[in-house]
Parts: structure tokens; C-alpha cells; sequence
């Protein structure tokens, strides 16, 4: 019985790791849409407030686990932010609201064919940002340097949240081109109490040159080397 169950678990094993999804590592570059969600006021705000195109870069590592499911932490710089009109009823004059950021999400990846969902929390920390205003006929305009911290005045320098969307994936021999559309949804006030949410809904190329070893992989050979030692020794005793 104790040997029937060693092999079956082998047997598992073994399964497992041929059914893998590969392992990829994504290069992100892009010039992305950015916006802010501004809690109570956002109605009020919706038709004044423009999105912000910004620089995304950073890289997305794919460890595949089976073949319908892989685990993708990723790591990327994005400079976010909003665009306020004039006479706007939240300042009164044209606001330009930027962050520059280190996103560090860590999704669940669910695969269909060559499409995919994903889903999973991200951390942000702000590096630096600012605030521009334009003057108008009742109010000078000026820029300022963000400051972080608890207080009234400061903004957040970390940001929680969660990222989710879908995918397609274009195969080459050995690199493949993904199309990913994700939202992400901050959910920390980075104005302390003033209601400022990282919001927004983005479109992504995704270059990948496929890894050439799977660390989960790795693994599970070591975890299949064990239980065929283990099968031996067992068999040498049942003997």
C-alpha cells in the first residue's frame, strides 16, 4: 500500500511538470492612460477630468504551474496622474495631478487556448510627484512638489490595490506578443483624506522571450528525486 501510494503521487508529479505552461519574461514599455477617481466628487468632476498618458516600463515574469494556470509577479515604473479643467468645481482652474511610481502586482494567471485572465493585489510607492495649477481670472496658477506623509497637506507614498483584466497571447518559436487589457483599482486616498484614487483602465504590448528553465519546475524535479529515493528505500525494506 505504502509503495502504490509513492507512485501514484510520482505519477502526479510527473504530470504535472509535462502539462507546465511555459515560463516567459516580458519586457513593458508603453506610453499608457492613466486617471484618478475623486470619491464624492467624481460625478461632479466627470466633465472636466482628462486622462494622463504616461511612460510604463518595467518587466512581467510568467512561472507557469499546469497548463491552465501561472503565477506573474511583475515590476514597473509608471508615471500616472489626471488632468482637472478649468473652472472645474474641485479647484476652480486647470490642475495637472502626477505620480511617479513602482507598481509590484502579483497575479493569478487562468489560460484558455491563447487567451487569459488575470487577476491579483498590487503595492505601489510613490517616488515623487506634483502638482501644477494654471492661472485664470480669479486665481494664480502654481507648482508644487509633493510632500509624503500623514499629514493634511502630505500625499500617500504607498498605494494598495488590485489589478484584473484579459488577455491574448501571439505565439512565435521561441517569443511570443501579448495583448493585455487590465484595470487597476487603487484603493488608498493618496490625498489623506481628500479623496484620490488611483483608478483607471489601461491597453498593454507585452514582448516575452520565453525563460529557459521554469524556477517551479526546478522544484518539482527535486520534490520527484525525493519521492523515487523514498520509493527506493521503500522497496529495499519491504523486502
Amino acid at each position: 500500500m505504502k509503495n502504490q501510494i509513492v507512485v501514484l503521487i510520482t505519477m502526479v508529479l510527473f504530470a504535472i511538470n509535462a502539462n507546465c505552461q511555459e515560463t516567459y519574461l516580458d519586457v513593458v514599455i508603453n506610453y499608457t492612460p492613466t486617471s484618478m477617481n475623486f470619491g464624492s466628487n467624481n460625478d461632479a468632476l466627470k466633465d472636466f477630468k482628462k486622462g494622463y498618458w504616461g511612460l510604463q516600463a518595467g518587466a512581467s515574469f510568467q512561472m507557469g504551474i499546469s497548463d491552465y494556470f501561472s503565477l506573474v509577479p511583475e515590476l514597473y515604473f509608471v508615471m500616472k496622474g489626471t488632468k482637472l479643467e478649468n473652472n472645474n468645481p474641485l479647484t476652480g482652474q486647470e490642475t495637472r495631478i502626477r505620480f511617479n511610481t513602482l507598481d509590484f502586482p502579483v497575479l493569478a494567471r487562468v489560460h484558455w487556448k491563447n487567451f487569459y485572465l488575470n487577476a491579483g493585489p498590487v503595492l505601489s510607492y510613490n517616488l515623487h510627484g506634483r502638482v501644477k495649477t494654471d492661472a485664470n481670472e480669479t486665481l494664480p496658477g502654481s507648482k508644487t512638489r509633493m510632500k509624503f506623509g500623514t499629514g493634511i497637506d502630505d500625499y500617500s507614498r504607498w498605494d494598495a490595490g488590485a489589478q484584473f483584466g484579459i488577455g491574448y497571447e501571439f505565439q512565435w518559436k521561441k517569443s511570443r506578443l501579448l495583448l493585455d487589457m487590465r484595470y487597476h483599482y487603487g484603493m488608498v486616498d493618496m490625498g489623506n483624506g481628500t479623496a484620490m484614487y488611483n483608478r483607471y483602465f489601461n491597453m498593454n504590448l507585452l514582448l516575452a522571450k520565453k525563460w529557459k528553465t521554469n524556477p517551479l519546475s526546478k522544484a518539482k524535479r527535486r520534490d520527484l528525486t525525493l519521492w523515487q529515493e523514498i520509493d527506493n528505500q521503500s522497496s529495499i525494506d519491504f523486502n
